[in-house]
């Protein structure tokens, strides 16, 4: 793993570097009732291995989701490439009263 100082001077211990960003994407999993959900989300930032996705449902560590990003040419609706993902939620951070920070780890993907 390498390990260099971010940019606010710590250790940055993640083995891919981050790109920041603001992509509109679409979030479908399971709550831990069962209950299916799909939410307009967005990503914050994302490396080669995962993202970190704020949204609004209380989703929990070990969690399967499925993404749909949409990459900033266009729209979810026309025509812009986007990135299909499955992963698994592998850290919650609480950012705001109702809203959720979630880093998912990629395990396939797929450009469209």
């Amino acid at each position: 793993m390498n390990q260099s100082l971010n940019e606010t001077g710590t250790i940055e211990k993640r083995g891919k570097p981050r790109m920041k960003c603001a992509y509109k994407a679409i979030v479908k999993g399971s709550l831990p009732d069962g209950i299916f959900f799909e939410e307009n989300a967005t990503v914050l930032d994302m490396s080669a291995s995962g993202i970190f996705v704020m949204l609004n449902y209380l989703i929990q560590k070990g969690q399967d989701l499925s993404v749909k990003i949409a990459f900033p040419t266009g729209s979810l609706e026309l025509g812009s490439p986007k990135l299909n993902l499955n992963g698994v939620v592998v850290r919650t951070d609480a950012i705001s009263a109702g809203v959720l920070g979630a880093a998912i780890t990629f395990q396939e993907y797929q450009f469209e």
